[in-house]
């Protein structure tokens, strides 16, 4: 790209035409307002009395990154907020184009929310983009070691609180620029978001459970055998497939009701809801520091009715009783996240007759599964929403993991399956016992990682749970550039979110295809 001379005594007067054909031409939409945004940053750098001028370089970084406009106001916010010890770093790091810089700028000029994580914390911008550690996923034995020094000498829940959000906020970013910057593929992604999660929710788990146990004592069972309790993910946090901005579905379990805490003998049934309430306020109380995860716990017996945390038996009793279709569909992706091990398992173990007993209802199964899809695709049309929602819309994520579960439900227990809670390895299954073509898998797989990382795109740019392709023109050429999708003249830019949206089409339509095989003909 051409670079021009930016003159910092001009920077107070009257932009001239050159400047402004250039910015305009770097693909800046409001030239003035990008010379008023460079001013101001020049009244904060000038004091410094840096040799050089800063601006050119600015200005290149700027106009090489996704949105030009939104970057520079996104670096005005940053140089406007950081302290004075840290512009120097931050001009140097802008002042050479690298790897680094791009990457930078990306996180800068298509997510207000991922940017300011680093507006808030320039420290930890210049120890992520001064070297190359952006570039490869912390390994979870990593994470948890940074999580646990994080936490070191926290006693309380509300201790936590802080250390769990910096956390998340920090590890997310490092995920979301790995990911952006193709230096991870999909799968990995959603993989190391996960881990994120279950790392909080264990660390939620241990200082709440201390806490209580210094009030009412261990809780333990007759025999002097401890008691305990674990936390079952649920969705995409049971399959290990989370997105990035994902609430996260939760079901409480403990082991039996009839244990006492040796302290005061407050019994477990007391107890272990008392240690749900504390682990879902800490996780998902909205605090000035934001929150960890937004908890659903509608998936539990009952629901908003039912109660916090149930004990196995009262899984078991329910599911046997009570138990619906759809909730066996739900608990095909339950694991256990957090907390006791042994109890997870007990749990599973009691609960897998309920989700896989041999099937002599097929036809209702696939009804049932049918119809809830038909409700969704009713919604949506009501809303007017169906045509980019890319989870629920037709041929979305929803209908992938529908084909999925349909298959397990129908011929899982009476062929006695393995219990496979991702959607990519079970058609990939699938296709091994001849239930889809190779062709049909390989379509599928293909349409799920593009329908995931479009998805994860869409909630990086704000980081809320939002499923919608923008119907902005302006905001979908982002989403083309977020999705890889590269330009080097203003036609090829104008084009860009077509392109996408031909593929976000064609993965669809073929999704669609194999849904209505599946469902509409014998399974």
């Amino acid at each position: 790209m051409t670079t021009i001379d930016f003159d910092r005594d001009a920077l107070a007067s009257t932009m001239p035409d050159a400047v402004s054909d250039h910015l305009r031409s770097s693909g800046f939409g409001d030239p003035a307002d990008a010379w008023r945004i460079l001013e101001q940053i020049d009244r904060r750098v000038a004091p410094l009395a840096r040799p050089g001028n800063p601006f050119p370089a600015l200005v290149e970084a700027a106009a090489a990154s996704l949105e030009p406009d939104r970057a520079l106001i996104s670096l005005h916010t940053l140089f406007t907020r950081c302290g004075e010890d840290h512009v120097p770093a931050l001009l140097d790091l802008l002042a050479i184009p690298s790897e680094s810089r791009d990457a930078l700028l990306t996180i800068l000029s298509c997510s207000p929310y991922l940017s300011n994580v680093l507006i808030q914390d320039a420290g930890f911008l210049l120890d992520t983009f001064a070297g190359d550690s952006w570039r490869a996923l912390q390994s979870a034995e990593e994470l948890d070691a940074e999580l646990t020094e994080m936490l070191q000498g926290v006693s309380s829940p509300d201790e936590a609180m802080k250390p769990l959000r910096t956390f998340k906020k920090r590890t997310y970013l490092r995920i979301a620029v790995c990911d952006l910057m193709k230096q991870s593929g999909t799968p990995a992604v959603l993989e190391r978001l996960t881990d994120v999660a279950d790392l909080c929710l264990q660390a939620a788990h241990d200082v709440c459970g201390m806490k209580l146990e210094a009030r009412h004592g261990r809780p333990m069972l007759e025999g002097s055998k401890p008691s305990g309790f674990a936390v079952i993910g649920m969705g995409k946090l049971g399959g290990r497939d989370l997105n990035f901005s994902s609430d996260i579905d939760l079901l409480y379990v403990y082991d039996a009701t009839d244990g006492r805490t040796e302290k005061d003998g407050t019994s477990t049934y007391e107890f272990y809801p008392k240690l749900a309430r504390a682990i879902t306020d800490l996780i998902g109380r909205l605090t000035p520091d934001g929150q960890v995860f937004r908890v659903d716990l509608r998936l539990r017996p009952e629901g908003r009715a039912g109660d916090i945390a149930n004990s196995i038996e009262g899984y078991r009793w329910h599911y046997e009783i009570q138990g619906q279709a759809w909730q066996r569909q739900a608990l095909l992706k339950a694991r256990c996240s957090a907390g006791s091990r042994e109890v997870g398992g007990r749990f599973l173990e009691t609960i897998q007759p309920f989700v896989f007993y041999p099937a002599l209802d097929q036809p209702l199964i696939l009804e049932d599964i049918n119809h809830m899809r038909e409700r969704i695709a009713k919604a949506l049309i009501e809303r007017g929403s169906g045509d980019y929602h890319v989870k629920l819309g037709k041929g979305g994520i929803r209908e992938i993991e529908f084909i999925a579960q349909g298959f397990q439900l129908v011929y899982g227990g009476s062929q006695s399956w393995p219990w496979e809670r991702g959607t990519r390895r079970m058609l990939a299954s699938l296709a091994e016992k001849g239930y889809l073509s190779d062709d049909e898998a390989s379509d599928l797989d293909d349409a799920y990682l593009f329908l995931r990382d479009l998805e994860n795109r869409i909630q990086m740019t704000s980081g809320h749970q939002t499923h919608e392709i923008p119907q902005d023109r302006g905001a979908q050429t982002v989403l083309a550039g977020m999705m890889g999708l590269s330009w080097t003249t203003p036609e090829e830019r104008e084009a860009a979110p077509d392109r996408m949206l031909s593929a976000y089409a064609r993965h669809t339509a073929r999704v669609h295809q194999i849904y209505d095989r599946v469902f509409h003909s014998a399974m």
